[in-house]
């Protein structure tokens, strides 16, 4: 049986790293994929796409940063992800050098452009959602 690519909806993931700020951002994020229909999963082995935000901060964050957006083009050159989107204020502070560095990255995003994050995950903003309820926050973390 032959799933058509026109009804595939990818599988998302969202990985946070750095500060509250990110956390909050995430959740945001969430938010619109979930009223958009997106298929959110929360492991990324899980995913066809990996969200990674990031942090341009905190020295440890950044480099943790780093790393996964570096894991995540590894696993897309391995045929595990189809795309890897990069936001958060590390892609906004350094966008270039990331772009130059690391250009296996399908897109990146700095931390004032969630509406173009949820486009290119294919899901349209809608405005409507943020502080709705009929799209309450998904939390990443404990309540």
């Amino acid at each position: 049986m032959t799933t058509s690519t026109r009804n595939y909806t990818p599988k998302i993931s969202v990985v946070t790293l750095g500060c509250s700020k990110n956390l909050v951002d995430s959740e945001v994020l969430l938010g619109q994929l979930h009223g958009g229909k997106a298929h959110i999963v929360d492991d990324v082995d899980d995913a066809d796409i990996a969200v990674i935000n990031t942090c341009g901060f905190i020295e440890a964050a950044k480099q943790e940063s780093i790393d996964a957006i570096l894991e995540a083009v590894e696993r897309k050159k391995q045929g595990k992800l189809k795309k890897v989107v990069v936001m958060g204020c590390l892609s906004e502070r350094f966008a270039k050098e990331l772009a130059a560095e690391i250009p296996n990255v399908d897109a990146y995003f700095g931390s004032h452009h969630l509406a173009q994050v949820v486009r290119e995950l294919g899901v349209d903003y809608r405005e409507e959602l943020l502080g709705s309820a009929n799209s309450p926050p998904r939390l990443t973390s404990p309540t």
